[in-house]
C-alpha cells in the first residue's frame, strides 16, 4: 500500500516573496538560476571580440620572434600597426557590447529574454552610439601604448617622465572607460543624444564613484592589463574576458540602475522605479486582481 506524497500548496504570495527584493540578490539569483544564459551571452559578445583577440596574439608573437631574434629595431614598428589595427578591431568589439548590455537590462527587471533576438535589437537600436564608443576607447588606448612605447624606445628621457607619462595614460582611460560603461547602461535605458549620454555618464561616474571603479579595475582593468603583459596573460585574459564577460556586464547594469532609480526616475518615471524587484505593491496588485 502506497501513501500519497502530501503536496504543498505554492501560493502567488508564495512565489512572490521569493523574488529578488535588492539588486544584490538579483545578482546572486541570475548565477544561481541562469548560468547558461550568461555562458551564452558571453559567446555571444566574444564573438565581436575576436578580430581584437587575433590582432593581439598575432603581433605579440611578432613581438616576441623580434626580441628572440635580436631586431629589437622593428619592435616599435610592431607595436604601431598592432595598436593602428586595434582601432577598427575595438569598434567592432563595442557593437557587440551593445547587444550584451541590452540582453543584461531584461535579464535584471526578471523579463523573458530571447538571446540572438535581444542581442541583435539592441545593436540595430545603438549601432552608431556603440560605433562612437570603440572609436573614442580605441583611440585613447592606441594613443597611450604608441606613446608609451617611443618614450621607452627611442627618447632617454628619466624613468619619472615616462611613469607620469604612463599614469596619466591608464588615468585617461580609466576615466574615459567607465563613462563608456555608463553610455552602454543608458543606451539600453533611454533614448538620447550621444552628447547628451556622454554628459550624464560623468555626472554618473562622480555619484556612484567607489563602486563603479571597483569593478572596472577588478573586471576591465585586469583583463587590459593581462592583454599587455605577454602571451601567456594574453590568453588567460582572453580566456577570462570570453567566459565572465557577461557577469561584469550584468554587475554594470545593477549599478547603473540603482543610480537611474535615484537621480532620474524617482522625479520622471516613477513606475520605473525598483523594476524587477519585489515590492509591497505588487502584493498589492495581486489582492485586488483577485478580488476583482
Amino acid at each position: 500500500m502506497f501513501k500519497r506524497k502530501e503536496e504543498k500548496h505554492i501560493t502567488d504570495k508564495d512565489v512572490m516573496r521569493t523574488l529578488p527584493h535588492t539588486r544584490r540578490e538579483v545578482f546572486f539569483d541570475l548565477l544561481k538560476h541562469r548560468k547558461m544564459s550568461l555562458f551564452a551571452l558571453s559567446c555571444f559578445t566574444f564573438m565581436f571580440f575576436i578580430p581584437l583577440a587575433v590582432d593581439l596574439i598575432f603581433f605579440n608573437f611578432l613581438q616576441n620572434v623580434a626580441i628572440a631574434s635580436d631586431k629589437t629595431d622593428y619592435l616599435f614598428s610592431l607595436f604601431f600597426y598592432e595598436m593602428i589595427i586595434l582601432i577598427p578591431c575595438m569598434v567592432i568589439g563595442c557593437l557587440g557590447l551593445a547587444g550584451a548590455f541590452e540582453v543584461a537590462k531584461n535579464m535584471v527587471w526578471q523579463e523573458g529574454t530571447m538571446l540572438a533576438s535581444d542581442f541583435f535589437h539592441g545593436i540595430k537600436t545603438t549601432w552608431l552610439h556603440a560605433l562612437t564608443n570603440g572609436l573614442i576607447l580605441g583611440v585613447i588606448l592606441s594613443a597611450g601604448v604608441i606613446g608609451s612605447c617611443f618614450l621607452l624606445i627611442y627618447q632617454p628621457v628619466s624613468s619619472i617622465i615616462i611613469g607620469v607619462g604612463m599614469g596619466a595614460m591608464i588615468l585617461f582611460f580609466l576615466f574615459f572607460g567607465m563613462a563608456i560603461v555608463m553610455n552602454y547602461t543608458q543606451d539600453a535605458y533611454y533614448q538620447n543624444s550621444y552628447g547628451a549620454i556622454l554628459k550624464n555618464s560623468f555626472r554618473f561616474m562622480g555619484l556612484l564613484n567607489w563602486r563603479l571603479l571597483v569593478i572596472f579595475l577588478l573586471s576591465t582593468g585586469v583583463v587590459v592589463t593581462l592583454c599587455f603583459f605577454n602571451m601567456v596573460t594574453l590568453i588567460i585574459g582572453m580566456a577570462l574576458f570570453a567566459v565572465l564577460n557577461s557577469v561584469v556586464v550584468i554587475l554594470y547594469t545593477l549599478v547603473s540602475h540603482s543610480a537611474f532609480d535615484k537621480y532620474i526616475n524617482m522625479d520622471n518615471y516613477p513606475h520605473l522605479v525598483g523594476r524587477g524587484l519585489y515590492k509591497v505593491e505588487d502584493n498589492d496588485e495581486i489582492n485586488k486582481d483577485k478580488e476583482a
